[in-house]
């Protein structure tokens, strides 16, 4: 298992080249949720996601005969842009596979910053598939989305941000598709803030992660039918699956219809634009899904990038 040192590693890496991002807040939300709630604004990132940390702590680990054998990655949407983008940095070449059904405006976004799109069929079994094989036929070297010690420690680095802007916090919400983002956070903010709740979030259909943590075993369900798409993931990753056992303290769900409600608040009232993934923790403690008050609680927007015309549907 990776330490709070490999984060603070990363740290080091990514804060040359990824934007800190600030922690927002609304009295309304604070109202309405009745608790005193920071929203880690990762919408903002570059990319429009947390994942460009990842992605570029774990290119820059590659060795320069790695480089040169190019990489690929595989994604519904936010690892590919961030892996496009920290390869562009680098100077690496970068294919990735997405799904057919991924958002036209990640595959647009990943094709901006230079990486090759192949496209796949929708599960996650299938974009693992043709990723491994083209890692085999190519020569590539395989960046995966979340279950590797770089991309969980580059993701980890967002609480370092967190605790530079603020000392004290009872709870700490995070999204959960792969396991990276909550893998890293956890580590951190264990030793960031000790008497830390790390809470992981989830859509109700694709709960695979609350199940799991349940069970204290990986519980893989079938392609989740869920507006987060980065939540599509139909199990958590191995290494991920450790440090949730280990450090997070629960798992919670929140519907497809509370995520809706989340955006809107976020458009009408905060007027910023977030995306159905990147609405799942702040919704969490939005309904007040554990019933807590007066806490202090941080929540982590992890990225904006909605398609406009579904968001025009869901509204």
């Amino acid at each position: 298992m990776i330490s709070f040192h490999d984060i603070e590693v990363a740290y080091e890496v990514v804060k040359r080249v990824v934007h800190k991002t600030p922690l927002l807040s609304s009295h309304q939300f604070n109202r309405h949720s009745g608790n005193e709630v920071l929203l880690k604004a990762e919408n903002l990132q570059r990319i429009g996601a947390f994942k460009i940390r990842g992605a570029y702590n774990k290119i820059y680990s590659l060795t320069p005969e790695e480089r040169k054998c190019g990489i690929v990655a595989h994604s519904s949407g936010n690892h590919a842009q961030g892996v496009a983008l920290a390869a562009k940095l680098l100077g690496v070449q970068a294919t990735v596979v997405m799904p057919k059904s991924s958002p036209p405006n990640k595959v647009a976004g990943a094709k901006t910053y230079g990486a090759e799109v192949v496209f796949c069929e929708d599960s996650s079994d299938d974009r693992e598939r043709v990723a491994r094989q083209m890692q085999e036929q190519r020569k590539y070297v395989l960046v995966p989305p979340f279950d590797d010690d770089k991309i969980i420690a580059g993701q980890g680095t967002a609480t370092i941000e967190i605790a530079q802007d603020t000392r004290e916090l009872d709870y700490i919400f995070v999204p959960i598709g792969g396991g990276g983002l909550i893998g890293g956070t956890a580590l951190a903010a264990k030793q960031l803030f000790p008497a830390v709740n790390v809470i992981g979030v989830e859509t109700v259909a694709a709960n695979d992660c609350y199940q799991s943590f349940r069970k204290r075993e990986i519980v893989r369900i079938s392609p989740p039918k869920t507006i987060a798409d980065g939540m599509r993931t139909q199990a958590v990753g191995k290494r991920n699956f450790e440090i949730i056992l280990k450090h997070v303290d629960d798992v919670i769900t929140v519907t497809d219809e509370q995520v809706i409600e989340m955006m809107r608040f976020f458009l009408e009232r905060m007027k910023i634009v977030v995306e159905p993934t990147g609405a799942v923790a702040p919704a969490a403690v939005y309904h007040n899904v554990l019933g807590l008050s007066g806490k202090k609680i941080c929540a982590i927007i992890s990225g904006g990038n909605v398609d406009l015309t579904l968001l025009k549907t869901w509204l």
